[in-house]
């Protein structure tokens, strides 16, 4: 693919992203952008908060992030809040930008894209991260919302690196006080 490229729905670009599981509506949420909700049966579609343009625009870092493979994402992917996580295949079309990442500014596609339009694809939950959490219940109700595949995911195989060192003591930490609080 060109560093751009216009993409119809049946010609998407898959990519891999975090979301977390918004309390209250139980819709998927962007990790990055706490108030950005992916309802089920919509289009999310990218805006530029910052100089207001259509997005994605290459001169700017706006647009819907898609990592090019779950290894990417879990080797860039930052994830640091102890909640539901979840990890999944996203869908890119519109405009897509070959987008090299922050870090490695002159190679193209080291990453993976950000897109015009964008849509969950097949999801993973987490497992292992929140103390009495079902996971199963909430990859099915997911399944049932989404209407895409929906499983399950170690935590190890999920994240690396220093987001899982630290999303492996707070996990550990949250289940020992739960077993504190309990035995009170």
């Amino acid at each position: 693919m060109e560093s751009a490229d216009v993409r119809d729905r049946d010609n998407a670009v898959i990519g891999w992203r975090y979301w977390q599981v918004a309390s209250g509506t139980g819709h998927l949420r962007s990790v990055t952008q706490k108030r950005v909700e992916w309802p089920p049966g919509h289009v999310l579609v990218a805006r530029c908060s910052g100089a207001g343009h259509r997005a994605p625009e290459r001169s700017c870092e706006c647009g819907i992030y898609g990592a090019r493979d779950l290894s990417t994402l879990r080797e860039h992917g930052l994830c640091l809040a102890p909640e539901v996580l979840i990890v999944g295949e996203v869908a890119l079309w519109g405009t897509v930008i070959d987008d090299p990442g922050p870090d490695r500014p002159s190679e193209r596609g080291i990453c993976g894209w950000r897109g015009e339009f964008a849509v969950p694809a097949a999801l993973q939950v987490v497992d292992d991260l929140v103390p009495g959490l079902d996971t199963g219940d909430l990859a099915r109700s997911l399944e049932r919302s989404y209407r895409i595949p929906v499983a399950t995911m170690a935590l190890t195989d999920a994240v690396a690196g220093a987001s899982a060192t630290i999303l492996t003591f707070q996990a550990m930490a949250a289940r020992a006080s739960r077993s504190s609080a309990r035995d009170d």
